[in-house]
């Protein structure tokens, strides 16, 4: 059976990817990961840290709990799952791990120079990603 990971941060570009991600799933007979992950600088000291990552955290399980929501109106069976890091990194590397036939991610559209000077967590999935990424931009 194929795998698809679905990277969420609860946007609305990652809302398009999940919706993209669930259809793909049902049409292939494939299983779905949901994947969300947190990111808190290591530079932040002690307390700081800890409520910087109960924050980012908080807001992993809400666009996860969305995305459950989204799974069960789509009839997809689907697991979800919380990881701390970089996002595309770790995208790139669970898909790796879970042998992920596909990766699909959502854009928030930035282009140009916004896009270049912000960076941008898809466009590092697919450079980072050893399997094929499917990029949803943000329904406008």
């Amino acid at each position: 059976m194929a795998t698809i990971v679905v990277g969420t941060d609860g946007s609305k570009g990652s809302e398009a990817a999940l919706s993209e991600g669930f259809d793909l799933a049902k049409r292939l007979g494939a299983k779905v990961l949901v994947v969300t992950v947190a990111h808190v600088s290591d530079l932040l000291g002690g307390s700081v840290y800890q409520h910087e990552l109960s924050e980012h955290l908080d807001r992993a399980r809400a666009a996860l709990d969305a995305a459950r929501t989204m799974a069960e109106e789509a009839g997809v069976e689907a697991e979800f799952e919380v990881f701390e890091g970089d996002a595309a990194e770790e995208i790139a590397m669970i898909a790796e791990s879970r042998d992920a036939d596909l990766v699909v991610v959502g854009t928030r559209g930035h282009g140009g120079i916004a896009g270049s000077l912000l960076g941008s967590v898809s466009a590092d999935v697919v450079r980072r990603s050893k399997r094929p990424v499917v990029v949803v931009h943000e329904p406008s």
